[in-house]
């Protein structure tokens, strides 16, 4: 999750990698100026169309009602609602079964319990009460929630210093050891269990 994290910034500030490092903060704050700008136009568009969930729960929604059809359920305890759940038996695929405990919100898959999105298997047994799956989706997937990400407003940069005239900087001095010697340079990086893999496989 952090090396996603950190690549899809790398991605996002490629261009300006190599400014200097005030131009560089400046860039990523109207980068993120812009993305909370098109996020917001985005979400109100969506929800305008009478969308609730977003488009990645959409989208998991929308397949495992497709999966769920011609599952089989069997209901073995109304109090507790515990099901069993056979799969769609499709070529040489399906048949499989799986365990879904409503009242304890558990899925022998463990794809609800780890997404927060109705698996097939749970679609399944909201169709057999006849009730709607929609209320086992996780609330941070609610459209309605996920704009609240987006309210802060952010304030231009001024163009004219904060500081007054009459503070005393300290001043920066070039360092001549600091300046790129000729050559290729010792790589400073941590190796990991990959790099160790690679340089055995040399051997």
């Amino acid at each position: 999750m952090t090396t996603n994290h950190a690549e899809s910034w790398n991605n996002a500030i490629l261009e300006a990698r190599s400014l200097p490092i005030s131009s560089l903060v400046r860039f990523v704050f109207m980068k993120t100026v812009e993305y909370f700008d098109e996020r917001r136009v985005e979400i109100a568009t969506q929800i305008s169309r009478g969308q609730v969930f977003t488009q990645h729960a959409h989208k998991i929604l929308s397949r495992s009602n497709k999966c769920a059809t011609g599952h089989n359920v069997t209901v073995f305890d109304r109090d507790s609602m515990l099901f069993q759940v056979v799969t769609n038996i499709v070529g040489q695929k399906g048949g499989n079964r799986h365990t879904v405990r409503l009242q304890k919100g558990m899925c022998s898959c463990v794809k609800w319990q780890n997404y927060c999105i109705p698996c097939s298997h749970l679609v399944a047994c909201c169709a057999y009460l006849n009730t709607s799956h929609e209320r086992f989706v996780g609330d941070f997937y609610r459209l309605d929630n996920v704009s609240k990400v987006y309210d802060s407003v952010f304030e231009p940069i001024p163009s004219d210093p904060c500081w007054s005239s009459g503070v005393e900087l300290p001043k920066l001095m070039h360092d001549k050891e600091l300046e790129k010697k000729k050559g290729i340079r010792k790589s400073t990086r941590l190796k990991n269990a990959m790099d160790f893999q690679a340089s055995r496989g040399k051997n």
